[in-house]
């Protein structure tokens, strides 16, 4: 009997040294995830998938934890020679958990409109990188979060790095290729260059999500615009027969994520479509797609003639000021009857105020309406408007921007992304009850990218 009292004692020793070692761990992850900054929400860990795999939109504690610890208050600068596109990374793995577990952003209900508040979630900071050639140089930004706890704010500020949060699963290299796949993706390209980005991310995630290869044809216009290379997940063909058989698989909202759409066998070819406006289908192989995404040379030539001509204007370089895009959408969308609503003057009025609290800021201004704009973006700081260049230049330009203020549409919501800097967001993109609102999520954060600023 006083033996087997002494063996309950022992193990419930064990127990307590294992929970305090598993705490001191929790923290240090913590702690881990709050230094290392990185831009896209970190692919779900295989543990949650596999045991929530009936619940494909829940939120994890920890993607909530991971959240918290982006909130940083310090930005780097773009390379002085502004050849961004250069010196971003790629990581690699072979493993990746399928995207019907995604979470569900914890995002408040942008219906429920507030008058006398503005949303200020810190937007987190841009990986660093160090070229052989020229390095940046860092500065520090005003923090967006002054409401944060002391703590994650102290150490936050303590050092950024290169490596992301270890609760990041590495992504194949587009360096590498394998045999052809049994089966296949297939886009349905509709609509402009915002919308075919949509189609090709969310095609290439979902492709990936099924450990198949998506297909570009050669003569698609965005293999025009970037330059794609074949990958474990990526073909780019010369005919397309891959897709001469496949089957339709279409979603249930144009601007939601809808996870029937992964519901199918590989094994069989598969064309999906039509919009796709979701970040959840690409979420996990958001590095692939980054790497994915280098404007082709006469493109990004032309985008970073067009900055380095507003910074010889004022004489200075670019690691001497912040760079921020404004993408000002109006023509087409201006009293639309499916239901579009265009971002207001007192909305660019937020964001260039926000931005203004940053060091040396130089805004550059993209529109399809240029004289609306240079009536109604404030001028309390340096403002160049481009006029003249390609729909892909310009996006190029945004994209080699520090920051971003989108308005509405696809096409601004792809500058903002390919930035990889802070961005904000007008909040009411449709028109409560019209067609265009059915097409997003309740709350609109099935299609805004988790972190960046609604106002």
């Amino acid at each position: 009997m006083k033996l087997r009292k002494n063996r309950v004692n022992e193990q419930k020793t064990i127990f307590r040294m294992r929970c305090g070692k598993l705490l001191r761990n929790d923290s240090s992850a913590l702690h881990s995830a709050v230094v290392n900054s990185f831009r896209d929400p970190p692919p779900v860990s295989p543990d949650f998938t596999a045991k929530n795999a009936s619940s494909p939109t829940s939120l994890s504690a920890s993607s909530s934890s991971s959240s918290s610890s982006k909130a940083v208050s310090t930005s780097s600068k773009k390379e002085s020679t502004i050849s961004s596109s250069s010196t971003r990374t790629t990581t690699s793995s072979s493993s990746r958990p399928p995207l019907s577990s995604l979470p569900k952003s914890s995002s408040a209900n942008p219906n429920q409109k507030s008058s006398s508040k503005t949303s200020t979630t810190a937007a987190p900071l841009k990986s660093t990188t160090t070229s052989l050639s020229t390095s940046k140089r860092a500065s520090t930004s005003p923090t967006l979060a002054s409401k944060l706890p002391s703590t994650i704010k102290k150490a936050a500020t303590k050092a950024v790095t290169t490596t992301p949060p270890s609760t990041h699963l590495s992504i194949a290299s587009p360096s590498t290729t394998r045999s052809p796949s049994a089966s296949y993706i297939c886009p349905t390209f509709t609509g402009r260059l915002g919308n075919n980005l949509f189609q090709f991310a969310s095609g290439y995630g979902i492709a990936a999500s099924k450990n198949v290869q998506f297909v570009i044809g050669e003569g698609d216009n965005i293999n025009k615009i970037f330059k794609l290379k074949a990958d474990n997940h990526l073909i780019v063909s010369k005919t397309r027969r891959e897709c001469a058989a496949a089957k339709f698989r279409g979603e249930g909202r144009a601007s939601g994520f809808d996870p029937n759409v992964l519901k199918f066998k590989a094994d069989t070819t598969h064309r999906v479509g039509n919009f796709l406006q979701s970040w959840k289908y690409f979420h996990n192989v958001s590095s692939d797609i980054r790497g994915q995404l280098k404007f082709r040379d006469h493109i990004q030539t032309k985008a970073d003639s067009t900055i380095n001509g507003f910074l010889k204007k004022y004489n200075t370089t670019r690691e001497n000021v912040t760079v921020i895009g404004i993408h000002v959408r109006r023509g087409d969308m201006v009293n639309h009857g499916f239901g579009y609503q265009v971002a207001t003057k007192e909305y660019f009025e937020k964001a260039v105020a926000l931005f203004n609290n940053y060091s040396s800021p130089l805004f550059v201004v993209c529109t399809n309406d240029l004289a609306w704009s240079k009536a109604n973006i404030p001028k309390s700081s340096k403002v160049e408007f481009v006029s003249g260049n390609s729909p892909e230049v310009d996006m190029a330009v945004m994209a080699s921007c520090d920051h971003v203020i989108t308005s509405v549409g696809s096409y601004g919501w792809w500058a903002g992304w390919l930035s990889n800097g802070t961005v904000t967001y007008y909040k009411w993109p449709a028109r409560e009850g019209s067609g265009l609102r059915s097409a997003y999520s309740s709350d609109y954060m099935d299609y805004f990218y988790p972190h960046w600023i609604g106002l």
